[in-house]
């Protein structure tokens, strides 16, 4: 009776089953404590080490400093963390002639509060490895300056850009040389910068593309864009730029290579870019100087002298720029440029230590409207950068040893050829003519795109074939055929990056010149 009394009493269950749990609860407490002390241990000893990794990672150590700096470093680090005991560490040393790579493995006890769960003390483990190098670097920045980067678009590309330069300065060492360059592209690139050399340029109308976009004259004979702007310049007085710089692709296999520029074959000299006038009244309110693809954008002279025959090849009237009236023509600054020059961008800026130089060049980009994207075009002015071969001649040899040649491709949208509607002139005028020049293949826009998509690919396997590393970014367009298109054309899958918020770009510049630049940790 007395013991059934004793059970049924609620008067002190609560103390008799905390009782009975106390030694379940301590235990879980323990285990918890002893859990969070065991991760807080490997952190802090996989920190220990790195630090020591890094420290003795450097080219120039011999072999006792790098020893003797890797023990101190170590030391000291685990010294400060009470948890580790008994920490035992090695450190394995491959040096070349232009690289050193550490790899190292440090182990150490923890000391538990709760032994009974795992015994005395629990072993843990990491390891870390680290290079450095000296190998001279060859950066080119291929860099979209379209009309669709404006606004935060093309300011994040200028911070960006200023970040990665920030980081090859980082990077610079006495036994290490490090150049840059930058080609902004729209649908064509600017080649009327430094080291420019008139020798590159169709001047007198050899090229069989120079002047097809105008009938012939009398004898036969294809106009000289040249001759075009001079006569622009001399009938009108015009003090704008004459021609700015920009370039049309070169015919067949040499529009997408770095074969050298020579007067002698016409077929590997650059046709100086003239967008032709389009007809229609500059000043009227279906003009545009966008990328419309129901009107002409680019009415830059008066329509009144007639050929007699052709109404609908006013744009084509050589006549026009021989004695012309211009209605309009502002080629200097964009974003919506009218002319013979436009959407033409700022100048490449070839291979150059000069680091300040290429940052004030890339605070002077913009977005430029019109004629759409041509990705290939930018590459391939890339890769003669890179060449040793003219037309620029700062690259060193191509696989030479001690060089790393990169590229880092950055575009905004799909490639694209704009304009068309009911007449084939009416498309852009671009890098490779009209649709209706044939260039491209097809006069379906498109096909047109396309054929744009296989040329970009094309570059990038050239450049891979001559081992240039390639990382290829686009920002707020991560189309299917986006990611296809520069997921292959990256050296590796790893080295696409699709941005969506432009305030992050900065951050992908700087991740992507960690890999090629600092001394980094290779966990």
């Amino acid at each position: 009776m007395l013991f059934d009394d004793f059970w049924r009493s609620r008067s002190g269950n609560f103390a008799l089953m905390m009782g009975l749990a106390l030694p379940a609860i301590l235990a879980a407490i323990g285990f918890a404590t002893d859990v969070t002390t065991i991760m807080r241990a490997k952190v802090d000893l996989q920190s220990s080490l790195d630090a020591a990794t890094l420290a003795s990672s450097h080219l120039t150590d011999s072999e006792a400093d790098r020893k003797a700096a890797f023990d101190r470093y170590f030391q000291v680090n685990v010294a400060n963390h009470g948890e580790l005991s008994n920490a035992k560490v090695t450190l394995s040393v491959d040096k070349g002639l232009n690289y050193v790579k550490t790899k190292a493995v440090a182990s150490a006890d923890v000391a538990l509060n709760f032994a009974f769960l795992f015994g005395a003390n629990q072993h843990i483990e990491v390891d870390a490895g680290a290079v450095e190098a000296t190998n001279n670097l060859e950066v080119v920045m291929v860099l979209d300056n379209t009309g669709s980067m404006a606004g935060a678009k093309i300011q994040a590309l200028r911070d960006a850009t200023k970040a990665l330069l920030d980081n090859l300065d980082g990077a610079k060492s006495p036994n290490r040389k490090i150049t840059a360059a930058l080609v902004p592209f729209v649908t064509a690139v600017n080649v009327n910068g430094d080291e420019f050399d008139p020798a590159w340029i169709d001047m007198d109308g050899k090229s069989p593309n120079n002047g097809v976009n105008f009938p012939l004259l009398p004898d036969g004979s294809r106009v000289n864009h040249m001759d075009l702007f001079r006569d622009l310049a001399e009938g009108t007085g015009w003090k704008g730029t004459g021609w700015k710089g920009c370039v049309e692709a070169r015919p067949g296999s040499a529009g997408i290579s770095d074969v050298s520029p020579d007067q002698a074959d016409a077929d590997t000299l650059f046709v100086p870019y003239l967008a032709p006038d389009d007809p229609g009244d500059a000043t009227a309110p279906s003009a545009s100087y966008g990328n419309d693809a129901k009107v002409y954008n680019n009415s830059y002279l008066s329509d009144d002298v007639e050929d007699g025959t052709d109404k609908k090849g006013k744009d084509k009237i050589i006549a026009k720029y021989k004695n012309p009236k211009v209605k309009k023509i502002n080629d200097k600054n964009g974003p919506l440029t009218v002319g013979p020059n436009r959407a033409c961008p700022t100048p490449v800026v070839p291979l150059t230590t000069d680091l300040d130089k290429l940052r004030t060049a890339a605070s002077q980009m913009q977005e430029w409207n019109g004629s759409g994207t041509n990705v290939s075009e930018g590459l391939s002015w890339g890769m003669r950068v890179l060449s040793p071969d003219p037309p620029y001649t700062d690259g060193a040899a191509w696989r030479a040893p001690n060089t790393t040649k990169i590229v880092v491709l950055l575009t905004d949208g799909e490639n694209v050829v704009f304009g068309a509607g009911n007449e084939p002139e009416q498309s852009d005028y671009t890098s490779y003519g009209f649709l209706s020049s044939g260039r491209f293949g097809s006069s379906n826009q498109t096909d047109a795109a396309r054929a744009v998509d296989r040329w970009t690919l094309d570059v990038c396997q050239k450049l891979k074939a001559q081992q240039v590393q390639i990382y290829t970014i686009t920002l707020q367009s991560d189309t299917a055929a986006n990611r296809t298109l520069y997921g292959k054309c990256a050296t590796d899958p790893t080295n696409y990056y699709a941005v969506n918020d432009p305030t992050k770009l900065p951050n992908v510049f700087q991740e992507i010149a960690s890999k090629f630049t600092t001394l980094q940790l290779i966990n």
